[in-house]
């Protein structure tokens, strides 16, 4: 598999999964999707893989889109938040059991990516942001459900609506993160001890529980979610919209909403 957003590391039970544009903070475009997808289903092919980690290399997990690709037509944004949902249910419901490493930015898709995942683990650099709302759209990936699951419905609705910036152990206290080192260089030991842990666990039983476990948490998610990739056609189209993108890095006071 030739790779040009990501790396695939480790040929035992355990892989590492790198976001790897670090020149850009491992911002997402459809390519990084694309291969994140692909990487899972393979890793999902390979009954020997038992841990999956997810991280990314240089400074920061993921400061979320490319803010540098090209502008999208709603017909594409909508395709690509599609293509996004596909790729965050594909690493929600591998086998092989997932650790994100959570250091430096992690903005919108970047903060969602380790929702995804089963454990999380962070370190004081981590900058947790959602900012969809900021910017006048919706939280898509069909991720919404996922972070109630992780925070509940209050700090869900706090966290989207405000789009405020989140440190490592606020995180732990709210429930994202399961565990907090001390430094980013402890992050990769904290995850093979744990991924250790998995491997000396009997496989057939923790598959069966993770399955178990995701059945029962997302038996609903379609029911509320099936819409998210529409919506964000529209709303990052709408006048509002504008106004947020326009004013989100400058004087916020400005914002003066119109009725739509």
């Amino acid at each position: 598999m030739e790779l040009e957003t990501i790396r695939l590391e480790g040929d035992g039970p355990v892989r590492h999964l790198v976001l790897n544009r670090p020149e850009v903070h491992n911002a997402i475009n459809g390519a990084l999707v694309r291969e994140v997808r692909d990487a899972c289903l393979a890793v999902d092919g390979d009954p020997s893989v038992r841990v999956l980690v997810l991280r990314g290399e240089g400074k920061s997990f993921s400061s979320g889109a490319d803010l540098k690709a090209p502008r999208a037509s709603s017909a594409e944004r909508m395709v690509g938040s599609k293509q996004g949902a596909l790729m965050f249910d594909i690493l929600t419901n591998l086998n092989a059991v997932t650790i994100a490493l959570c250091h430096g930015y992690m903005i919108g898709g970047g903060g969602i990516l380790p929702a995804g995942c089963d454990f999380r683990i962070g370190s004081p650099t981590m900058k947790l942001i959602l900012n969809e709302n900021s910017i006048g759209s919706n939280l898509t990936w069909h991720s919404v459900p996922a972070m109630i699951q992780l925070v509940g419905p209050a700090k869900t609705k706090e966290m989207l609506i405000f789009g405020r910036t989140y440190g490592a152990e606020t995180m732990a206290d709210y429930g994202y993160l399961d565990q907090v080192v001390g430094s980013d260089e402890e992050l990769v030991p904290a995850a093979e001890a744990m991924a250790a842990e998995v491997v000396a666990q009997p496989p057939v039983p923790v598959t069966m529980t993770k399955a178990s476990v995701n059945a029962w948490t997302k038996a609903n998610d379609r029911a509320i979610q099936h819409m998210d990739h529409v919506a964000v056609g529209f709303t990052t189209k709408s006048e509002n919209s504008k106004i947020a993108m326009q004013t989100y890095f400058g004087d916020r006071d400005q914002r003066h909403y119109v009725d739509e």
